[in-house]
């Protein structure tokens, strides 16, 4: 039978030549360069060696989405990455800054990473980019000028690509960057200034991208930026990529079990037990395949020396596993895990006015309301006074109810003494006639005394005699070698018992930093982080413990108080 030929039904269209293609390729890449990385031109080389195409994972999928929603939005892309180990981020970046760079006139890129080696190994891909694209697709690679250790330089369009080290931060602020690429942030040793070198050189303008990805390296400068990102104080998007989200971090069953957990170190946070439990609990969480949990065992044994902590700086399921701090945390962190953070219902100033406390919400108001007050419920105001001035400690304020031991508002920031202390009046209006509880050594004299002479309804130190505890006419809350101790230790096996919520992400933040010093074995922050409102808390529950919850119902009777200039004991009305 003779070989029959197909026909396939045409449109009448004219098939494109080859060089027609080319020409519409080289058309869509200068006006989208991202055409190069998504359409798979760029070349990789592999773990095995072998010479692939870029073909974009899922976490590098995820990433190119928000990356392309800015550009949509018409924005700048600014853009902080933390990230677990070896899930392409670097590789996807440095393809962008090629493709951008070698597609469009007048680019200037820099790629800058935390120790010479680690710059070199980036710059190489970009080299092996150009080189492939010359070989493969020779339409679309432009003419090379110059190409050395610092620097891949195109002819004719003026674009170029430098690179350089976190140690030379003069390089952050030589030319004018549309791209900038900081690999491994958090082991910047200045990563501030080299920000600050940096953000003069890149225009807050649509089409430029700075691009800070890294593992994380303990709560440092990278933490503090990320945290900014995190609450929204800055216009920089947190992108966090967790383990779990690369396909190959699985690892197949063994006779249909789990391997064995010998070789993993449980130390005093831990224990055989503790580790199954977070297991199933991480499972669940996230939907994890039993495949998934026998790379984790593997992988803390064999790539993390048997550490857990190494294993979630290294490989974190959340952003917040991924922070190590520099000491032991004093807080449980099982306990904190289970501390969800709430969104304040009110933020605004409380004022007096026409012998009533008012509350009145404004965008950025100092003090941040959980839950408005309740009807025969009681409330602790535990202050922790401070100089006032930026850069130093902050104030701060937790409003603790009694009966369901939980934060109902707080306060917190570079605040004066005497601002302080008209807050705690304010706030123990607002909440009851609420007893004031300030911790009164140094700058918490001032709003011991304020509190005292305009609210009078002030904590007072308790002391024990024969047994009975008996209250002196101390003003405040005195926290010494003695108290500071036994009200942290309460403050802890209520968090490690759960038996508390701490509702403020930063409370809940806080806690997160408080350690145990190494060298001092004190309880305190970490350094260049704050605490007033973990003492505030411990302050709180030591007086919820002295005056523990009545149900004595609220008397709001104006006639049977005396306000005064900052209205004591004016009953507090609620807008």
């Amino acid at each position: 039978m003779p070989e029959q030929t197909v026909l396939e039904p045409t449109t009448g269209a004219k098939s494109k030549t080859d060089q027609e293609i080319f020409e519409d390729e080289k058309l869509t890449s200068g006006h989208d360069p991202m055409f190069l990385v998504k359409g798979e031109f760029l070349t990789i080389k592999t773990k095995a060696g072998d010479m692939i195409r870029l073909k974009l994972n899922e976490p590098q999928k995820k990433l190119m989405a928000k990356i392309e929603e800015q550009i949509k939005l018409n924005k700048p892309v600014r853009m902080w990455i933390l990230k677990a180990r070896q899930e392409g981020v670097s590789t996807e970046i440095e393809g962008i800054i090629y493709a951008f760079t070698s597609q469009q006139e007048n680019v200037n890129s820099l790629i800058m990473a935390d120790e010479h080696e680690h710059a070199s190994n980036l710059f190489e891909m970009s080299k092996l980019y150009h080189e492939q694209l010359e070989i493969n697709e020779p339409h679309l690679a432009p003419t090379l000028k110059k190409s050395n250790e610092k620097k891949l330089e195109f002819e004719k369009i003026h674009s170029q690509i430098i690179i350089a080290t976190a140690e030379n931060i003069d390089a952050a602020r030589s030319h004018t960057f549309k791209i900038a690429h900081l690999s491994e942030v958090s082991r910047f040793r200045d990563l501030k200034a080299v920000m600050n070198a940096l953000n003069q050189s890149v225009a807050e303008i649509p089409g430029t991208m700075i691009f800070g990805e890294t593992t994380a390296n303990g709560m440092d400068e990278f933490y503090r930026e990320w945290k900014k990102a995190i609450d929204g104080k800055t216009d920089w998007i947190p992108v966090f990529v967790p383990w779990f989200a690369l396909a190959e971090y699985s690892m197949p069953l063994q006779n249909g079990e789990l391997r064995s957990l010998e070789g993993i170190n449980f130390g005093a946070e831990s224990s055989e037990r503790v580790f199954i439990e977070d297991e199933k609990i991480l499972q669940e969480e996230f939907s994890l395949s039993d495949e998934q949990l026998n790379f984790r065992r593997y992988a803390i044994i064999n790539k993390c020396g048997g550490d857990i902590n190494t294993w979630n700086e290294e490989y974190p399921a959340t952003w917040e596993d991924a922070f190590q701090t520099s000491g032991e945390m004093f807080f449980d962190r099982g306990g904190l895990k289970k501390q969800l953070p709430h969104t304040p219902k009110k933020v605004g100033e409380l004022f007096f006015e026409d012998l009533e406390w008012k509350f009145r919400d404004l965008p950025y108001g100092r003090v941040k309301i959980y839950t408005e007050p309740v009807l025969n419920e009681e409330y602790v105001v535990a202050s922790d006074a401070a100089e006032g001035l930026p850069g130093r400690d902050e104030a701060s304020i937790v409003v603790l109810d009694k009966r369901l031991n939980e934060t109902v508002a707080v306060v917190n920031g570079f605040y004066s003494p005497e601002e302080l202390a008209q807050m705690s009046i304010g706030l123990g209006n607002y909440y009851n006639n609420a007893m004031v509880a300030p911790e009164n050594k140094h700058y918490g004299y001032t709003v011991c005394q304020l509190v005292y002479q305009k609210y009078g309804n002030i904590y007072k130190r308790i002391i024990t005699k024969k047994g009975e505890k008996e209250e002196t006419e101390e003003l405040g809350f005195n926290t010494n070698s003695i108290t500071r101790p036994q009200m942290l230790a309460l403050f802890g096996a209520e968090v490690k018992n759960n038996s508390t919520r701490l509702i403020s992400k930063e409370v809940i933040s806080q806690c997160q930093t408080f350690i145990v010093d190494p060298k001092t074995k004190k309880p305190q922050a970490q350094k260049g982080e704050q605490d007033g409102l973990v003492i505030c808390s411990a302050i709180a529950r030591v007086v919820r413990q002295q005056y523990p919850y009545v149900g004595k119902a609220f008397e709001s009777s104006v006639e049977e108080r005396s306000p005064a200039r900052y209205g004591m004991g004016a009953r507090a009305k609620r807008h």
